[in-house]
C-alpha cells in the first residue's frame, strides 16, 4: 500500500506540472570583453550594428554624440550633472528602443548623450557608450579575465560559485555595489567601481589620518594634479597619497605587502584592477560578491617611478605630479613644469598619444633617463633620475 501511495503521488506531481510553462530568465550569454587599460570594454548590438560600450557599475547608461547624430533617437527630458570639476552641466537624455548585450534584449531604456567619447584621453578607447548601473537591478554579472568573457543573466545557476569564495555586498548611498573586505585586520565595506583601474585606492583623509598618527612609513606623498577633466578648467594641485596595504582580504583570497593606487577624496574604492588576479562575480539579488583567484598565492606587481609622471596639456606634454622627496623633487621638477625630451624623445608639440596613454610610456620601462623641462620660470634644465622600486 505504501508503494501505491507514493507511487500515485508521483503521477498526481507529474500531471500538475503538464502545461505549466518553465521559469524563464533573461540572460546575456557568455559574452566576450577587453580590459584596455583597465576598463571593461564590451560588444553591444543597437540596431543591428556592434558598437563597443564600458562596462561601469558607478556610471548610468550613455551613449555618443555620434550615435545618436546617426539614429537620432527621441529626445526625453534632460539631466543636470555635476562634472568632474563641480561644475553643472545640462545633458541631452534620449530613448533607445532596444539595447541588445548577447542574447539578452534591453527595450525602451533611457540614456544621456555625451561628448565625452571624442575628447582626449577618452578617444582612446574608441567607445560608443557604457553600461551603467542602471542595468544592474537584481541581475548577476561575471568576469572571466583569463577567458575575456563576461555574463550578466537573472539566474545564478548559470554561473558556476562556490559559498566560500563569498563576501557580502550591498549597495552604498551613491548606488554602487559595496563589498565587504579586511583590510590590514579590519572589516570595511569599499565600493567596487568596475569604471576605475584600481586594484585599491584609500580615502584620501584617511591616509592623513595615520599620517598624524606617526604612521608617515608607510605612505607615499604626492603633489600635483592627478586628474586634467576634459576642459582642463579650474586645475588645482592637491596632495594624494600611496599607502602600504600589509594585508587585504577579499573573502578567502589575502594580498600581502604592497601599495595601493592614488588615495581619492570621496571615498575609499576598488576596481577593474582586481579582474587580472581572479574571477569576480557580483549577485546584485542575493547580496553576495564573490572572488575566485586564479593562484593560490597572490603576488602583486611593486610600483616602480623616476618620483614623477607626465600628461598632455595644450599639445604638450607637462608635468603632472612629483613624488616627495624623490630625486626628482630633490632636483626640482614641479607639477606644471613642460617637458621637452625624456632621453631622445621628443615630447613638444603632440596633440594626442593614444599609445603611450593606454599603454604605458617606454621610458617608464628604463633604470635611468635624462629629462629636459622648462621650470615655471621658463629657463631650461636638463637632470638625471634613477627609478626607484616601492615593495
Amino acid at each position: 500500500m505504501k508503494f501505491l501511495y507514493v507511487f500515485f503521488a508521483l503521477i498526481a506531481v507529474s500531471l500538475q506540472s503538464i502545461g505549466q510553462e518553465p521559469k524563464t530568465y533573461n540572460d546575456s550569454g557568455i559574452v566576450p570583453f577587453e580590459l584596455i587599460k583597465e576598463k571593461i570594454i564590451v560588444p553591444v548590438q543597437i540596431k543591428g550594428i556592434t558598437y563597443k560600450f564600458l562596462v561601469d557599475t558607478g556610471g548610468i547608461f550613455e551613449i555618443s554624440e555620434n550615435l545618436q547624430n546617426l539614429f537620432d533617437f527621441t529626445q526625453t527630458e534632460s539631466t543636470t550633472i555635476i562634472g568632474i570639476n563641480r561644475k553643472e552641466i545640462e545633458i541631452k537624455t534620449v530613448t533607445i528602443p532596444e539595447v541588445k548585450l548577447g542574447n539578452w534584449s534591453l527595450r525602451d531604456r533611457d540614456a544621456i548623450v555625451s561628448d565625452l567619447y571624442t575628447q582626449y584621453p577618452y578617444s582612446c578607447f574608441e567607445l560608443d557608450g557604457m553600461i551603467g548601473r542602471d542595468f544592474f537591478d537584481n541581475v548577476i554579472l561575471h568576469f572571466d579575465h583569463e577567458s575575456k568573457t563576461f555574463r550578466m543573466t537573472e539566474n545564478s545557476n548559470e554561473i558556476s560559485l562556490n559559498k566560500n569564495d563569498r563576501t557580502k555586498l550591498k549597495l552604498s548611498k551613491r548606488g554602487l555595489p559595496s563589498v565587504k573586505l579586511k583590510i590590514n585586520n579590519k572589516n570595511e565595506y569599499i565600493e567596487f567601481d568596475s569604471g576605475s583601474g584600481d586594484f585599491y585606492s584609500p580615502k584620501t583623509s584617511d591616509v592623513e589620518k595615520k599620517m598624524k598618527n606617526n604612521d608617515k612609513d608607510i605612505v607615499l606623498k604626492f603633489y600635483g594634479v592627478f586628474s586634467f577633466g576634459i576642459t582642463m578648467e579650474n586645475l588645482k594641485s592637491t596632495h594624494r597619497y600611496m599607502e602600504k596595504i600589509v594585508r587585504f582580504q577579499i573573502a578567502t583570497t589575502t594580498f600581502t605587502n604592497f601599495y595601493s593606487q592614488f588615495s581619492k577624496l570621496s571615498a575609499p574604492r576598488i576596481g577593474a584592477g582586481i579582474l587580472k588576479y581572479g574571477k569576480v562575480t557580483l549577485d546584485y539579488k542575493n547580496g553576495w560578491f564573490y572572488y575566485e583567484p586564479y593562484a593560490d598565492i597572490q603576488s602583486m606587481e611593486p610600483f616602480k617611478t623616476f618620483g614623477f609622471d607626465i600628461a598632455i596639456k595644450n599639445d604638450t606634454y607637462v608635468v603632472k605630479y612629483v613624488l616627495k622627496n624623490s630625486e626628482a623633487d630633490k632636483q626640482g621638477l614641479q607639477s606644471g613644469d613642460e617637458i621637452l625630451m625624456i632621453d631622445d624623445f621628443s615630447t613638444s608639440n603632440i596633440s594626442e598619444d593614444c599609445y603611450g596613454y593606454l599603454n604605458g610610456y617606454e621610458f617608464k620601462n628604463r633604470e635611468k633617463i635624462t629629462v629636459t623641462y622648462f621650470d615655471n620660470q621658463g629657463s631650461e634644465k636638463t637632470i638625471d633620475l634613477n627609478s626607484k622600486t616601492f615593495e
